[in-house]
């Protein structure tokens, strides 16, 4: 039977007839879908906020943008080519202790960022979501506590990278021998 709203169905169930309303029903489930289809969007459209940086362009930002210093740059910058390739949305889901890294710096859950990780700290006080971002605000400003805290060799990757090379010598390519200018290569 066809209704303004609707289309109704009268079925018999155990002697008993029922009534079921399609239109309302189908309006439910075509709302949910829209939903998670706004939820799928929203989620897509974070995500592809992200960015990879190139090493140069990193340092440039770092120094323009957010005002660190060249000593402190060089640093940031080998940190992050080893961490995270440079990408602003990389996540490490390998810690044995269940937590995760986030970010260009690879900030990890379980002290310095909100993911829901049991037992989190959360010391720098941000949703370790918003260190997937292109804007690197949020990676700074936790970065440069965990640095005050730990100093560079809170990350491995610049135990295992950094520490021991001739940061000059790594950033010569983007700041040239005499370390005044951006090169772009």
């Amino acid at each position: 039977t066809r209704h303004s709203l609707g289309y109704t169905s009268t079925l018999r169930y155990s002697g008993t007839l029922l009534h079921v309303h399609l239109a309302a029903d189908m309006r439910v489930l075509a709302c949910s879908w829209l939903l998670v289809t706004a939820v799928v969007v929203a989620v897509l459209v974070e995500a592809t906020s992200a960015k990879v940086y190139g090493k140069c362009e990193l340092a440039r930002v770092l120094e323009q943008q957010y005002g660190l210093q060249r000593q402190a740059i060089k640093n940031w910058v080998c940190i992050a080519e080893f961490e995270s390739r440079f990408n602003t949305a990389a996540i490490n889901y390998d810690n044995v202790d269940g937590s995760k890294d986030y970010g260009i710096f690879q900030i990890n859950s379980m002290y310095w960022c909100h993911d829901g990780t049991p037992g989190g700290k959360n010391i720098c006080g941000i949703r370790c979501t918003d260190l997937l971002g292109d804007g690197l605000r949020d990676d700074i400003s936790c970065a440069q506590r965990i640095y005050s805290a730990q100093g560079y060799s809170a990350w491995v990757a610049y135990n295992n990278n950094c520490r021991h090379i001739d940061l000059n010598t790594y950033m010569a390519e983007c700041w040239g021998a005499t370390g005044r200018g951006y090169n772009d290569l």
